[in-house]
């Protein structure tokens, strides 16, 4: 009698086998491909694509360049391979000479507003070289004119002897008349001055400043600098 369990085992066997034969020919064949080819490009052209970004995105890019973010900040030297920092771009806050021209020519030509500005630039250093003698030199020419502002720093120049020596009557004639202008802090910079004259250094300084706004607007104009001064001045006068 047949053993049926032997036929199972014999199918069982062979179907193993054939598995393993199949798992070896596929590792074979594998393992024979040429591991050198070169791989098939995935675009299928053999030019690669420019990159958008490095063509112009419009005509004011391609005339002006790219934008100021991304521009270099330093050149190459082809030759050599070396890198040169580029040459930084004149600032004209920080040129003095730059601050200067804008306000001399017109102070030259006897503009008063342009030869107060001109002295505060030499007075404070602030967009010129500092230079006292050359602010008050600009000061006093605006001052002589009229202007307010320009007489109460030269006021302040003649008390602090800054490009001018220490003139404690010529600076409270200058703050006196910056007063009688309208120019309100020289009012306490007047008081301040005053405790250093003599009274009979006061009532020079009075009078040089009524003869100053007298000679320029008359006579009645001239009394503008009594009017301004306060009770104690005229006490003391």
């Amino acid at each position: 009698m047949k053993n049926p369990n032997a036929f199972l085992a014999l199918g069982g066997v062979l179907f193993i086998g054939a598995l393993l034969i199949t798992t070896v020919w596929l590792i074979i064949e594998h393992n024979m491909a040429d591991p050198y080819a070169d791989p098939v490009p995935e675009t299928g052209t053999e030019n690669p694509v420019t990159p958008a970004a490095s063509k112009p995105q419009n005509s004011q890019e391609a005339l002006l360049g790219p934008a100021l973010g991304t521009r270099r900040t330093h050149d190459i030297n082809q030759s050599s391979g070396s890198i040169t920092p580029s040459a930084p771009a004149l600032n004209p806050v920080e040129d003095h000479s730059f601050t200067v021209r804008l306000y001399q020519e017109a102070a030259i030509n006897g503009d008063a507003d342009s030869q107060y500005k001109l002295g505060l630039l030499y007075l404070t250093g602030n967009g010129a070289l500092q230079d006292f003698a050359e602010a008050a030199k600009w000061l006093q020419l605006a001052a002589e004119q009229g202007y307010g502002p320009a007489q109460y720093e030269l006021g302040l120049i003649y008390r602090n002897g800054y490009g001018l020596p220490t003139d404690h009557v010529q600076s409270y004639v200058w703050l006196n008349l910056a007063a009688a202008a309208g120019v309100q802090q020289a009012m306490p910079a007047r008081d301040e001055v005053m405790r250093a004259l003599s009274s009979k250094q006061l009532a020079q300084a009075q009078k040089i400043s009524r003869e100053w706004l007298a000679a320029r607007t008359g006579p009645e104009s001239g009394k503008e600098a009594d009017r301004v001064e306060s009770a104690p001045h005229r006490r003391k006068q």
